[in-house]
């Protein structure tokens, strides 16, 4: 696949990617079919008290007033919106039409994080080139080694990491040779030079991860040891559903992994001598209120030794998150 021009490389130094625009509705060889995490809008023809969004569950059901559950994965838009009619018509004394569209492509969606703009998980009706969705991030920052880009992927239980240059594919306007996509990737974005926000100029052994109810999870620098307040503003601030009574701290030593467990809530009443130190390799998880994803996470530790691990963390919290 050739890139247009606008994909050029500029100065490599200071190269960073911009947003380019991905088409959520870009032509498509077969009709799109939902899966778990899509989010739905359905619209009832002269019943606008039923008009509702909907998010699929990981059951593949949507709850549709006043019919209850309906099977929805593995269907087209339109097949689930004569299945909701075909429903409804217990209910309605004459027959209507149902209209569905999709609002959030999340069950085609992979994980960017590390020296991007805006590390996050990104849905689509179909998954873009790595470029592409490096754009939809908000390009990587300055300092960003764009010759190392990792693909995390689990395929069959087991996890496997693909290395990307995407420096030698903008410089030769050529993309066939970059890994094609599929769902539930991860992407790390690494950087060469320190400084520059969450996660720039950083490589897996120079920084901490922050992860949980964070607005920008990923890799943060701390250089000889930061502040965990510093690392979790770092990391954008904590989300509304933040737990600060339940924040891990998971520390690598050569025995295994330590998981420490911090009441921020109390520190903010009452206040502390100690100051909680984050250092290079740690990972900060800010927990969700009502929800202890750590049942199972020790399983999930002991795939990975290196900050890397990250990646199986962002998405093992992510399907904790969802209901998975």
């Amino acid at each position: 696949m050739r890139l247009t021009s606008v994909f050029r490389w500029v100065a490599p130094a200071l190269f960073v990617l911009s947003a380019v625009g991905v088409p959520a509705r870009a032509a498509r060889a077969e009709e799109y079919v939902l899966g778990p995490e899509d989010q739905v809008a359905v619209s009832v023809w002269l019943h606008p008290e039923l008009e509702r969004t909907i998010t699929i569950n990981a059951d593949g059901n949507i709850t549709m007033p006043p019919v209850g559950d309906i099977a929805a994965a593995g269907l087209t838009t339109k097949q689930l919106g004569d299945r909701i009619a075909d429903r409804l018509s217990a209910y309605l004394r004459q027959t209507t039409t149902v209209t569905v569209t999709v609002s959030k492509y999340m069950s085609r969606s992979v994980f960017v994080t590390g020296s991007v703009a805006s590390p996050g998980r990104y849905g689509f009706e179909r998954i873009p080139s790595l470029v592409e969705v490096l754009g939809a991030a908000g390009g990587a920052q300055t300092g960003a080694d764009l010759a190392n880009v990792q693909v995390v992927r689990t395929e069959n239980g087991a996890r496997r990491t693909l290395t990307a240059d995407v420096a030698a594919a903008m410089r030769s306007a050529d993309t066939s040779h970059l890994p094609e996509l599929k769902p539930g990737d991860t992407i790390i974005v690494s950087g060469v030079v320190p400084g520059g926000g969450p996660g720039a100029g950083l490589t897996p052994g120079q920084g901490a991860g922050v992860l949980g109810e964070v607005n920008h999870p990923g890799l943060v620098p701390v250089g000889d040891g930061a502040d965990i307040w510093s690392v979790i503003a770092a990391g954008g601030g904590t989300t509304p559903e933040a737990n600060l009574r339940s924040v891990r701290v998971l520390t690598r030593t050569d025995s295994g992994t330590t998981v420490t467990a911090y009441d921020l809530r109390e520190v903010l009443d009452h206040g502390s001598r100690a100051p909680v130190i984050i250092h290079s390799g740690d990972v900060v998880v800010v927990m969700r209120r009502g929800v202890n994803p750590w049942t199972g996470l020790v399983a999930v530790l002991s795939t990975s030794r290196d900050l890397l691990n990250i990646a199986v963390l962002m998405d093992y919290l992510n399907n904790r998150r969802t209901g998975q």
